[in-house]
C-alpha cells in the first residue's frame, strides 16, 4: 500500500481537489399512465420490454426491488425463465432494477419469434401480476440471496472489481456504503419485496415497448387494446418451489489415484481412466468446477450441426433422481448454475460456487453430465431456443460477418460448419439422436474433471473421482488439417442497416504452433486505442466507427482477422485502409517501443485474468486437452521469447492480400427503427 500510495502522489497529486458540478435531470414528478409503442425495423426477432419508473440505489426500497428482479427474471429456476423461455415464448427473458444517481427503472423483457411475442408479453405481464398479488416464497428470496451473495464475492475475486466496487460506492457517498448495502439485501424479507411490487410496479402506470421486424403485423392497434390484450391472460397461480432431489447413493465406492503433480496441477485418474485435475488457489473463497470432453461439434456430420449444443443445454433438463427445476433451483441456492458450454473442438458443463457448498455443486454437477434422461418437452423448447438463437444471429454485425467469413474460409471442413447449427440441421435432429450422442462423446469420451479452489487437492479429487465414476475416458478421434482458400473469397449480404461490417480474414497459426504466440502481439499492436489500425483508420482517416484485430485458434488450424465498422458509402475505401495496414506489417518489423508496450500489455492482462479461479480452470483444461500442462509455467517466457524478426515471418506468411477471406454485412443506409 505504501508503495501505491507514493505512485498516486507522484501522479495525481498535483491535482486540486474539488467537488462534482452535477446537473440533475428535470424532476419526474407527475406519473405517465400507461404508455405503449410499436417500432419496426430490419431485424429478425421481436424484443419486448415493460418498465415502471421506481427509486435510486440509495432509497430504502432499492434492495427489496434488486431482490425482486433476480426472483423473477435470474436463473432458470427463476418465473420469468419457467413462465416464458420454458413455454417455448422466447428465446431470453430477464428483469432489472436500474439504479443511476437520480431515479431508477425495473424493467422485464424478452427476445425471441414474432409469431410468439404477443404470448410472451402476456406472460411477462401476468407474471408481474401473479408476483403483486401473491407475494413470494421464502424459498425464493433465499435463492436470490444465495445468487446475491456469489455474485459480490466472483466480484471481488480480482483487484479490478475490488478497485470499482470501491470507486462506485465512494462516488455515491463513502466506500463503506457497500458493506451496508450488502447487509441490507441480505435482510430482506417475502414481506418486503411483496409491498414494493404492489407499490412500484402498478399496472396503470407501466411503459410497454415493442421493437419488431419489418413486415410483421402490429401486436396491438393502440394503447387501450395493448392493455386489454395484456389483461386478457388473467393472473396465474403460485407456482410453488419444488423439493429438493436427492442425489443417487450409486457410484459411492470409486477412488481417485495420483499419478503426478505437474506445473502446479496435481493429476488424479479415476478408476476408469479419467484424468482429475486439481489446482490449488489459496485465499480464493470460491471452487469451480468443469467437466470438459474434446469433440462433440467437429466430429458431427454437418447434416446434424447442432447437436453437441443441443444435448449439452437439454442435459440440464432432468436427470434419473431432479426434474429441471430441481436440477435450477438447487444450483441456484448453492449459489450457481450448471451451465452448458460447446465450443468446436470441445464441451462440458461447469459450476462456481462458495467453497462451503463444493460437494453438494459436485454431486449436482455429476448428475447433469452422466444421468440425464432427455425428455422430449425439454427437447423442443431447447431446440425452439437454438433456432432463435440462429435467426437472432443475423443482427449481429460483428458475429454474423464472422460466421460468414469462417464458413468461406473452412470449407467443407467442420471448422466452417457453426456449433450453433443451422436451421436445417436443428430441425432435424430427434431425441435418438440426441441420446446416441451423449453416450458416445460423453460417456466415453477423451474427457476430464478439473477442479480449482482452496481446498486439500486430495479431498476434492477423491470427491471427484466418486461422483464421476461413470465415466469412461477413450482416446481423442482425428481432425483433418483444413485447407486454405487459395484466392480472394468474399461471403457478402445487404441489410437494412446504417453501418457496413467488413471482417477479413487471413491464414493464421494453429493451437499447436509456437508463432502463436507472435500472432496474439500482432493483434495487440493493430489494436486497442493506441493501435496501428485505429490511429491510422478512425483518428487519422475517420474511416471508422470501430476497428480491432485478432487472432484465433484451433487445434489444426488458425485465423488472424481484422474488423471495421463503417459508413456503407466508404466500404472500398475502409477495404484499402485495411489490406494497407496488413502490407505495412509484412514490409517491415514492428517498432521496439510497439513491441515492448504489446508484450507488457500481454503479460499484464494475463495475469490480471489468472485472478480469478475460474480463468485458472479454464488455462488448465485448455492446456491439458490441446497442449500440455507445462504451458502454464511457460506463458510469461514464451511472450518475452517473441522477436520482431518473428512478427514479420508471421506477417509475410499469413497476410498474403491475394487469399483473403471476406465476411461482409452490408448496410443499405442510415435508417430508423419504424413506428
Amino acid at each position: 500500500p505504501a508503495a501505491a500510495l507514493r505512485e498516486i502522489q507522484a501522479r495525481y497529486g498535483a491535482l486540486p481537489s474539488g467537488e462534482p458540478e452535477r446537473t440533475p435531470a428535470s424532476a419526474e414528478t407527475s406519473l405517465p399512465g400507461f404508455r405503449y409503442r410499436e417500432l419496426s425495423g430490419d431485424v429478425a426477432q421481436t424484443q419486448v420490454g415493460m418498465a415502471w419508473r421506481t427509486v435510486p440505489t440509495l432509497h430504502a426500497d432499492t434492495p427489496a426491488l434488486d431482490v425482486l428482479a433476480i426472483v423473477l427474471g435470474t436463473g432458470r429456476a427463476s418465473r420469468l425463465y419457467r413462465a416464458v423461455r420454458e413455454r417455448k415464448l422466447a428465446a431470453t427473458v430477464g428483469a432489472f432494477n436500474y439504479t443511476p444517481t437520480e431515479l431508477g427503472v425495473f424493467g422485464v423483457e424478452s427476445e425471441g419469434a414474432p409469431d410468439t411475442a404477443a404470448q410472451a408479453a402476456r406472460a411477462l405481464w401476468a407474471q408481474v401480476a401473479a408476483l403483486r398479488e401473491h407475494g413470494v416464497a421464502d424459498v425464493e428470496i433465499e435463492r436470490a440471496q444465495r445468487i446475491i451473495e456469489s455474485r459480490v464475492i466472483r466480484r471481488l475475486e480480482d483487484m479490478e472489481g475490488q478497485a470499482t466496487y470501491l470507486a462506485e460506492w465512494e462516488a455515491l457517498g463513502g466506500w463503506t456504503l457497500g458493506d451496508d448495502y450488502f447487509d441490507r439485501l441480505m435482510a430482506v424479507t417475502p414481506d418486503d419485496v411483496a409491498r414494493v411490487a404492489r407499490h412500484y410496479l402498478d399496472p396503470t402506470q407501466a411503459s410497454v415497448l415493442v421493437y419488431r421486424p419489418d413486415g410483421v403485423e402490429g401486436m396491438a392497434a393502440d394503447t387501450d387494446a395493448m392493455r386489454a390484450w395484456l389483461d386478457g391472460g388473467g393472473v396465474p397461480g403460485h407456482a410453488a418451489a419444488t423439493p429438493p432431489a436427492t442425489a443417487s447413493a450409486a457410484r459411492r465406492t470409486a477412488a481417485a489415484t495420483f499419478e503426478r503433480e505437474e506445473a502446479g496441477v496435481r493429476v488424479y485418474r479415476t478408476p476408469r481412466g479419467v484424468p482429475v485435475l486439481v489446482r490449488r488457489k489459496p485465499g480464493s473463497p470460491m471452487v469451480h468446477i468443469s467437466a470438459q470432453a474434446l469433440g462433440g461439434a467437429v466430429h458431427e456430420p454437418e447434416s446434424h450441426a447442432g447437436l453437441t449444443t443441443l444435448m449439452a443445454r437439454t442435459a440440464l433438463k432432468g436427470t434419473a433422481s431432479r426434474s429441471a427445476q430441481q436440477i435450477a433451483e438447487a444450483g441456484e441456492l448453492l449459489g450457481g448454475s450448471v451451465g452448458a458450454s460447446v465450443a468446436g473442438e470441445a464441451f462440458g458443463w461447469s459450476i462456481s460456487v462458495p467453497a462451503r457448498r463444493f460437494s453438494e455443486a459436485l454431486e449436482l454437477l455429476a448428475d447433469v453430465v452422466q444421468d440425464p434422461v432427455f425428455p422430449d418437452d425439454a427437447l423442443e423448447t431447447e431446440r425452439s431456443t437454438a433456432l432463435a438463437e440462429v435467426r437472432a444471429l443475423r443482427d449481429d454485425m460483428y458475429r454474423y460477418p464472422m460466421r460468414l467469413a469462417s464458413r468461406v474460409a473452412f470449407a467443407g471442413h467442420p471448422y466452417g460448419v457453426p456449433a450453433s447449427g443451422t436451421e436445417e440441421s436443428l430441425a432435424r435432429l430427434t431425441l435418438d439422436d440426441v441420446r446416441a450422442w451423449h453416450a458416445d462423446a460423453v460417456r466415453r469420451a477423451p474427457s476430464v474433471i478439473g477442479i480449482v479452489g482452496d481446498a486439500d487437492p486430495d479431498d476434492l479429487a477423491q470427491h471427484a473421482a466418486r461422483a464421476f465414476a461413470s465415466l469412461e475416458l477413450t482416446p481423442e478421434r482425428a481432425v483433418a488439417v483444413p485447407t486454405w482458400p487459395g484466392a480472394v473469397q468474399v461471403a457478402a449480404e445487404t441489410r437494412e442497416k446504417a453501418q457496413t461490417a467488413l471482417l477479413m480474414l487471413f491464414q493464421g497459426p494453429s493451437r499447436r504452433d509456437d508463432d502463436r504466440f507472435a500472432a496474439g502481439l500482432i493483434a495487440t499492436v493493430a489494436s486497442g486505442l493506441g493501435g496501428r489500425f485505429f490511429d491510422e483508420l478512425r483518428e487519422r482517416q475517420s474511416l471508422a466507427y470501430t476497428v480491432h484485430a485478432f487472432s484465433s485458434v484451433h487445434r489444426m488450424a488458425g485465423s488472424f482477422g481484422a474488423y471495421i465498422a463503417t459508413s456503407p458509402d466508404r466500404e472500398e475505401v475502409a477495404r484499402a485502409g485495411l489490406l494497407a495496414e496488413f502490407e505495412k506489417l509484412r514490409q517491415e518489423p514492428v517498432s521496439e517501443d510497439e513491441l515492448a508496450r504489446a508484450k507488457v500489455y500481454a503479460l499484464g492482462t494475463h495475469a490480471i485474468r489468472l485472478q480469478r479461479g475460474s480463468a485458472v480452470l479454464g488455462d488448465m483444461l485448455d492446456a491439458w486437452l490441446n497442449g500440455s500442462l507445462p504451458e502454464l509455467e511457460e506463458f510469461e517466457a514464451r511472450v518475452r521469447a517473441v522477436t520482431r524478426e518473428q512478427m514479420l515471418g508471421v506477417a509475410r506468411r499469413c497476410f498474403d492480400p491475394m487469399r483473403r477471406v471476406e465476411g461482409v454485412v452490408r448496410g443499405g443506409g442510415a435508417r430508423q427503427p419504424q413506428g
